[in-house]
């Protein structure tokens, strides 16, 4: 499946893409100061705002489209009709701290870091930006799209719904992510599902508070929260087939207060769902609520829901597919098809729900830190891979162009 890594560089290096159309000396210097200056979801001000400087001083687009919150469009007129390519990248970091010390350009924001790579997915769609600036595409559009707020979910949807997303509306829209624990360049994909869907809900009990030394003059969600708990494993374990590869997942518990004399009278209790299925994953919330209803009323307790984020399955199209895999051949990259998709949710989904396109991985590193871990760092060596395939999806697409 995996092509040996030393042919698979070779023949990487020899495809000359680059040449002078691409200064990767710029690019990592922009991706270092993303890095160095992260910010959260629906709080990437100073990121869109760096990124529109960045593209009008170094590869002027024809028009820079304002979208939901920061997020915006840069969009490079062909010199005929043809199809409009969108391609995607994500502008916010998490709320991880970071912790590395021996990097001149780490995070000056204690408790903020690119931890997932958005850097560097922004530096790569950068790159395609300087090459559409220098030659226009022959045919078509290629439109970038610097979407907000992935991490909790709601930018592309937000973008999408957005009165100024008419103006773009693609034939085929692409994005990427890059994995560690693959081999760096290594191209990644599938066709159907790719990433989870992904429900994070909150399950709110409230009763009464009571001196700890009295607990019967209260109502407390202690045993409620354990037995929603017990009821979250069996639930996951009649959904855990082969085929869905579900997960329910208690992800933060919260309750009572710092005092040796008060028994709790509220409590919450979080929980992460995940499937393939966009339906399966409401099957399981609505089975987790019902169980959390029924033992509410047994302890006494009142009990509302909050959905605090949602993922829709981000679905490959297969024409799309054939184009990244061509793509990935054309440019001397290995190729893997994917055997299932990835349990991460990615709100791409939202595109792919409204458009023909596809996501595919780019490998990062077998000896990476993972996604999401406080020393993680997007290595600047994949760069200039994921703009060869990018460049080579938006050629393909002007090829259909009548």
């Amino acid at each position: 499946m995996h092509n040996p890594p030393q042919k698979r560089l070779k023949a990487f290096a020899m495809t000359g893409f680059l040449d002078n159309s691409v200064d990767l000396e710029q690019l990592i210097g922009l991706r270092r100061w993303l890095h160095a200056h992260p910010e959260l979801s629906r709080q990437e001000v100073e990121t869109a705002a760096h990124m529109q400087a960045h593209l009008r001083e170094n590869s002027p687009p024809d028009e820079i489209v304002p979208l939901a919150g920061s997020g915006f469009a840069a969009v490079y007129n062909g010199e005929n009709a043809g199809n409009t390519v969108l391609v995607r990248t994500e502008l916010d970091a998490l709320p991880i701290h970071e912790i590395n010390d021996d990097i001149s350009y780490r995070s000056v924001y204690d408790g903020v870091g690119h931890k997932c790579g958005h850097d560097g997915h922004m530096t790569i769609v950068a790159g395609l930006a300087q090459i559409y600036a220098r030659q226009r595409p022959a045919r078509g559009r290629v439109v970038l799209l610097f979407q907000p707020d992935e991490e909790t979910g709601t930018g592309a949807r937000m973008c999408c719904e957005h009165p100024n997303f008419g103006k773009i509306r693609p034939d085929y829209a692409f994005a990427l992510h890059n994995f560690p624990g693959f081999p760096k360049h290594e191209i990644l994909c599938r066709t159907g599902v790719f990433t989870s869907a992904v429900r994070y809900m909150a399950i709110k009990l409230s009763g009464r508070e009571a001196h700890s030394a009295m607990p019967e003059t209260g109502i407390s969600p202690a045993l409620a929260i354990g037995e929603i708990t017990q009821a979250s494993v069996r639930i996951q374990e009649k959904f855990d087939t082969a085929e869905e590869r579900a997960l329910v997942v208690p992800v933060r518990f919260d309750m009572g207060v710092a005092s040796s004399g008060v028994a709790p009278g509220h409590g919450e209790a979080h929980f992460t769902l995940r499937t393939q299925s966009n339906e399966v994953v409401d099957e399981i919330w609505a089975d987790l609520a019902s169980a959390s209803q029924r033992i509410a009323e047994q302890h006494g307790l009142r009990i509302d829901f909050e959905e605090i984020e949602k993922f829709a399955a981000t679905v490959n199209d297969e024409d799309a597919v054939a184009m990244i895999e061509k793509a990935a051949r054309h440019n001397g990259l290995g190729y893997t098809k994917l055997e299932a998709p990835f349990r991460a949710g990615e709100d791409f989904g939202e595109i792919t729900q409204r458009y023909k396109g596809a996501m595919f991985g780019l490998g990062s590193g077998e000896n990476n830190p993972e996604l999401h871990n406080p020393d993680y760092d997007f290595p600047d060596e994949i760069i200039s891979s994921g703009i060869a395939m990018f460049k080579s999806l938006v050629d393909q697409a002007a090829e259909e162009a009548p």
